[in-house]
């Protein structure tokens, strides 16, 4: 499967896509992008991506070291994984030994730092919220309010119907440092409302513990500030982040955030 390199203009690639593969529209490709991206037609930056290499299928795109489509980025499949699968992250942990095996319960989970009954799960979803807000008899926990998700774009009213997502997971965390960490530090970063977006429950629990090399959230307008927030909470607490890992990273930020600015 030959691949069609894009340099210029878009009318070179699908002069290059006839004469190269005998494709009667370069449209049709699979197109990996400058961050190794594999973006299919349809998708939310399909048309908005002119630099680009161009494939036949998915599978040659990733065959070549492209990154899985993301959910919402178009229709095209693996034979080996659905487009958007959340089951297997495709970027690798960083190496080597750690003290003790992943343990959730060794970040601390939700903590109530104020004292007031109301843990950090619900003191988020109380200050998200953009409307009143309704709690259990005791004060404890919220009921009902008003959450703009910007992960989907959509609003909810129902708090059972939400997660708080670390948007830097615990596990990938862990893989990256955390595991050395002193408890102090873990259940900080657990808690950190910097580190947490009120969202989707089936959406966060699809999102895994992947980073954004492996998920972008369904809402394209919200992938700039996604990827940069979850850069800017990894530097602040000091992951390890290998060289390759941050590189692409780095190249995914400057391509949404491009694309958002063009958007606009």
């Amino acid at each position: 499967m030959r691949a069609i390199r894009f340099q210029k203009a878009a009318w070179c690639v699908a002069f290059l896509v006839v004469l190269t593969t005998g494709s009667s529209a370069w449209a049709d490709l699979v197109k990996m992008s400058r961050s190794a991206i594999c973006h299919c037609p349809g998708g939310a930056y399909y048309e908005r991506t002119i630099h680009f290499t161009g494939f036949e299928t998915v599978d040659a795109c990733l065959r070549s070291g492209g990154r899985h489509p993301k959910q919402g980025q178009g229709d095209c499949q693996s034979a080996g994984q659905g487009a958007g699968d959340a089951t297997i992250p495709l970027s690798t942990p960083i190496t080597g030994e750690f003290t003790q095996p992943y343990d959730r319960d060794a970040l601390g989970g939700w903590t109530d730092i104020t004292g007031d009954c109301r843990d950090t799960r619900h003191e988020l979803l109380a200050d998200l919220s953009t409307g009143l807000f309704e709690t259990t008899p005791n004060g404890c926990e919220i009921l009902r309010g008003r959450w703009n998700d910007p992960y989907t774009g959509q609003v909810f009213t129902n708090a059972g119907e939400m997660d708080v997502d670390h948007v830097v997971p615990l596990y990938y965390a862990w893989r990256r440092g955390a595991a050395e960490w002193d408890t102090e530090r873990r259940v900080r970063f657990a808690n950190d409302p910097a580190n947490l977006i009120a969202t989707d429950a089936s959406t966060n629990r699809r999102k895994g513990a992947r980073g954004p090399l492996d998920w972008l959230p369904p809402n394209p307008d919200f992938h700039c500030q996604y990827v940069l927030r979850f850069r800017r909470i990894a530097h602040q607490y000091e992951l390890v982040i290998p060289d390759q890992e941050a590189t692409s990273m780095g190249d995914l930020s400057r391509e949404v955030c491009r694309e958002m600015r063009g958007h606009g």
